[in-house]
């Protein structure tokens, strides 16, 4: 698993994979309830959580256009009234028991979390992420269009607001491939009600690494982006797109953590991943309680 990690981290960010040996990890996080939890490379302690869970998770099939059902993870917080929905997109692994676990949280938070396997279809004999597998998954992902990308997340959004405990309002949160998403998303989506990009690569020129900033203009919902000081790649797109949504007047925020590597949401195991997660992640609970009120 520590092999295909490394693996899609590299794919995600469109660089080469360095040869080296995973290493045990040299720091153990404090249990902190308050933060998903993080994944030592196994599942374990992601599939834990989630037996642990006192709130409801279910598997449904959401219906696309052509009748393929998107196998999707919802689970809904235990609150007295209605909350809006917070679509969680996963990384370049595809759906994942991790992904699976930060959903619940999401409910934790407060929010109805809704997690589809934008894979589904796309596996053995039409399955999905699960019969991929993580390293099968950062191959076929490849073939997913931005045009499908949008069409299966416009599924989950209408979806959301049929729920009865829904309040009308949606939301989306992506890590690596997945907070790329969330700002195509944000793009293409006008009723979205906020974007959250963990650690995601901007849209490049065609044939060339340089920001493609050109669909910028069409964000209506505001946008919040968290980054690791050790991501140079990804993290340099940061002040470009915040140039840019300034000069259009349109609302972005990020944050750099130093010493942080990508995918410190997931990897937690150095204690500057651990740090920023603690610290990001407050601030995106806070942003959707703002922006799905």
């Amino acid at each position: 698993m520590r092999n295909a990690l490394l693996l899609a981290i590299a794919l995600c960010l469109g660089g080469p994979l360095l040869a080296q040996q995973a290493q045990p990890p040299a720091f153990t996080p404090p249990k902190n309830d308050a933060i998903p939890i993080y994944d030592t490379g196994d599942g374990s302690l992601p599939l834990a959580a989630l037996k642990a869970s006192p709130r409801h998770g279910e598997w449904v099939d959401i219906k696309l256009a052509d009748n393929t059902p998107l196998k999707t993870w919802i689970v809904y917080p235990e609150r007295p009234t209605k909350t809006g929905v917070v679509i969680v997109i996963h990384e370049i692994f595809g759906l994942s028991d991790w992904v699976r676990a930060v959903a619940d949280h999401v409910a934790e938070d407060g929010f109805i979390a809704i997690a589809p396997d934008l894979l589904s279809g796309m596996g053995p004999n039409g399955t999905g992420s699960a019969e991929l597998g993580s390293q099968g998954s950062t191959q076929v992902i490849r073939n997913l269009t931005p045009d499908m990308r949008v069409a299966r997340l416009n599924a989950v959004m209408n979806y959301g607001k049929t729920m009865p405990s829904s309040n009308g309002k949606t939301g989306v949160v992506g890590f690596c491939w997945g907070g790329g998403t969330s700002l195509l998303y944000a793009i293409a989506q006008p009723s979205l009600g906020a974007a959250v990009m963990f650690y995601g690569p901007a849209p490049t020129l065609p044939n060339s690494q340089a920001p493609d900033l050109s669909g910028l203009g069409a964000i209506k919902a505001p946008v919040l982006a968290m980054y690791g000081g050790n991501d140079t790649r990804v993290t340099s797109t940061a002040q470009p797109i915040a140039d840019e949504m300034k000069k259009l007047g349109k609302p972005f925020e990020f944050h750099v953590y130093d010493g942080a590597s990508h995918g410190f949401v997931r990897q937690q195991t150095t204690e500057a991943n651990y740090k920023a997660t603690a610290e990001a992640w407050p601030v995106v609970v806070a942003f959707f309680k703002d922006k799905l009120k």
